[in-house]
């Protein structure tokens, strides 16, 4: 899957929800092979809770903000 990336000379460039979403999408594939939705459904029903800090789960984790 080929990305492009935009230069922004140092400064910060803010994420649409789509974007944030297809981020989200493309690291829960890359690092738990699920989707976003599969991802959100499971972190919101607590099926990460027996082991929330593997860093796999808290990577993804950290980008729920970029989707809601």
């Amino acid at each position: 899957m080929g990305t492009t990336t935009e230069t922004t000379n140092g400064q910060i460039r803010e994420l649409t929800r789509e974007e944030g979403l297809a981020l989200l999408d493309r690291e829960a594939q890359r690092y738990l092979h699920m989707s976003a939705e599969q991802f959100i459904k499971a972190w919101e029903a607590g099926d990460f809770d027996e082991d929330p800090d593997r860093p796999d789960v808290m990577y993804v984790a950290m980008l729920l903000p970029f989707a809601k």
